[in-house]
C-alpha cells in the first residue's frame, strides 16, 4: 500500500554542511533501493522529513530512525495512506530551511520560526511542497 511518514526530529549534536551531504547522500541511495522518494527539510535546530513508499518499507525505515544516535525526539506527524505521491522524482530532496523563510514559516504554523514538530501533518507537508522548488 503506498503511504506516506511525516515526521521531526532534532539534530543530537551540531551538524556541518559535509555531514548533512553525508546523510543525504545516504538517504538517496537507500531509498533509491527500496523504492522510497520524498524530502528533507533542516536547519541547525531541527529536522522535517516527508516519505513516500510502501508502507511496511516505511515503517522499517522509521523503525531504524529511531535507532539512529544522530538525531533524537522524533516525533510521527502523520503516517496514512496515500494515491500518489507528492515527491516522486526524488529519492531525497533536500531545502535548508532558514530566516528568509519566515513568512512560510508563519504561513503554515503558529510562530515565524521552524518549528516543524509543533505542525500538523498536513500543514507540514503544505510547507514542504512550498519549499520544494528550492531543494536540490
Amino acid at each position: 500500500m503506498l503511504s506516506r511518514l511525516i515526521y521531526s526530529s532534532e539534530p543530537a549534536q551540531a551538524l556541518d554542511d559535509q555531514q548533512v551531504m553525508a546523510i543525504l547522500a545516504t538517504a538517496r541511495r537507500n531509498n533509491e533501493r527500496d523504492d522510497i522518494t520524498g524530502m528533507l527539510v533542516f536547519d541547525s535546530t531541527a529536522f522535517l522529513q516527508v516519505i513516500e513508499g510502501d508502507r511496511e518499507k516505511l515503517s522499517k525505515l522509521y523503525a531504524a530512525l529511531v535507532l539512529d544516535t544522530r538525531h533524537h525526539k522524533l516525533t510521527i506527524l502523520g503516517m496514512g495512506p496515500i494515491d500518489e505521491r507528492e515527491f516522486s522524482s526524488w529519492q531525497m530532496g533536500f531545502a535548508a530551511a532558514h530566516t528568509g523563510h519566515r513568512a512560510l514559516f508563519l504561513k503554515h504554523s503558529t510562530s515565524s520560526r521552524f518549528e516543524p514538530h509543533r505542525m500538523t501533518a498536513s500543514a507540514a507537508l503544505a510547507l514542504v511542497k512550498d519549499l520544494a522548488p528550492a531543494a536540490s
